[in-house]
């Protein structure tokens, strides 16, 4: 998150009179995993970021291929956050 977009997330916090009460930053990617059958599936996955504000929570990450999609717990880091994926809800 650069710092124009952490200065756009605290500003959206700071709006509690419209019903803001947590905001996040997503960026999505397109992926490639081996399914569980062996073959190939395309996976949309969006990466949400609650900014430095959220330590021990800061990333979640939410994965979609066709009408499926998985998720997992939030974590601190990216790497942590994908390893948490309930990819198996995928196959």
């Amino acid at each position: 998150m650069n710092d124009e977009n952490e200065m756009v997330l605290s500003e959206l916090l700071k709006q509690k009179q419209i019903g803001i009460f947590e905001a996040y930053e997503v960026r999505t990617f397109r992926i490639y995993r081996k399914s569980k059958d062996g073959g190939v599936q395309e996976v949309t996955i969006e990466i949400l970021d609650a900014g430095p504000t959220k330590p021990g929570s800061r990333y979640h990450c939410v994965a979609r291929a066709g009408d499926k999609s998985a998720s997992g717990n939030s974590a601190e880091s990216i790497s942590t956050v994908l390893a948490l994926v309930h990819w198996w809800d995928l196959d």
